[in-house]
């Protein structure tokens, strides 16, 4: 898997530097974290990523699916990465897949407990596929109540309308209708009239999953 310091390290490169703290003295960035982040595999914020894409002309959106990538849990490395063409199961073919946890159906979840011990039967063309369980009310006019299981399943497609699992920053996730404006603004939308929207500015880190599946557990 390529890490953020292997992506930093090429690009330094590629701009002829061989010093790390000739390069940040050059671009105007910090060098001790530059440092800390190439020498000794530190991962910075979000906002540090958003400078680093601006300062050395690199993809935003590949620097943060990285992020993610090192900072999960090994089990699940792969998902919200943007690489890679998905494994296809057979359909017909039945088999378990993890339940990684809660997501807020409400404000933004701050924390995701990961529960690989726990197992759904799914039957699904999707390799990658695995359910959260919803918290909170606000998409409970699409069925979704406390508790629910949701599939998602990282292969499918997102169009506007569709009900996604939202992750803004490191550990934030949501779930929400998704719907992506011609100005690049996103709006994520409750259903339910108790809920105000999110919205998400063009440019803010953001990663959608579809759901697929809601599955009420009595």
């Amino acid at each position: 898997m390529k890490t953020l310091a292997d992506i930093l390290k090429a690009r330094i490169k590629e701009l002829g530097y061989t010093d790390i703290k000739e390069f940040a003295r050059a671009f105007d960035v910090p060098y001790e974290l530059l440092r800390k982040v190439i020498s000794n595999g530190h991962l910075p914020k979000d906002k540090t990523l958003m400078v680093y894409a601006e300062k050395f002309n690199l993809d935003l959106s590949e620097l943060i699916s990285t992020v993610y990538q090192q900072k999960a849990p090994t089990t699940v490395q792969h998902l919200f990465s943007r690489r890679g063409a998905p494994q296809i199961v057979p359909a017909g073919d039945f088999r378990t897949v993890p339940v990684l946890g809660k997501a807020a159906c409400g404000p933004w979840l701050e924390t995701h407990a990961y529960e690989t011990d726990q197992m759904e039967p799914v039957d699904l063309r999707d390799p990658d596929a695995f359910f959260v369980i919803a918290e909170g009310e606000s998409m409970i006019g699409g069925h979704i109540v406390p508790g629910s299981y949701l599939l998602v399943s990282p292969a499918a497609p997102v169009a506007n309308g569709q009900i996604v699992l939202a992750r803004r920053n490191e550990d934030e996730f949501t779930v929400k209708t998704y719907h992506h404006q011609a100005d690049g603004t996103t709006i994520l939308q409750p259903m339910n009239p108790a809920f105000e929207p999110i919205v998400v500015a063009p440019g803010e880190p953001l990663s959608v999953l579809r759901i697929t599946e809601i599955r009420q557990k009595v």
